[in-house]
């Protein structure tokens, strides 16, 4: 998957930038963290399968690390 340019309001920024800070993480890891929470949360499992069936090697590998089986078994 291609990176995706994101812009962070001033309010999500400033609340990002202390929890980087205090938890020592990045902001990559911490976007992959969150989106995976709110996809998961927003999309049946059904569409979760549809959406990583087509994926090639690589991204398969990189979207494993997001979405395990035992994320898909909750639904």
């Amino acid at each position: 998957m291609s990176r995706k340019k994101i812009e962070l309001n001033e309010k999500v920024e400033k609340l990002a930038e202390k929890y980087l800070q205090l938890t020592r993480t990045d902001l990559d890891d911490l976007t992959n963290t969150a989106l995976k929470a709110y996809l998961i949360d927003h999309l049946n499992s059904n569409q979760i399968k549809e959406a990583l069936k087509d994926t090639d090697d690589i991204s398969s590998e990189y979207t494993g690390k997001l979405f395990n089986i035992d994320d898909l078994n909750k639904f």
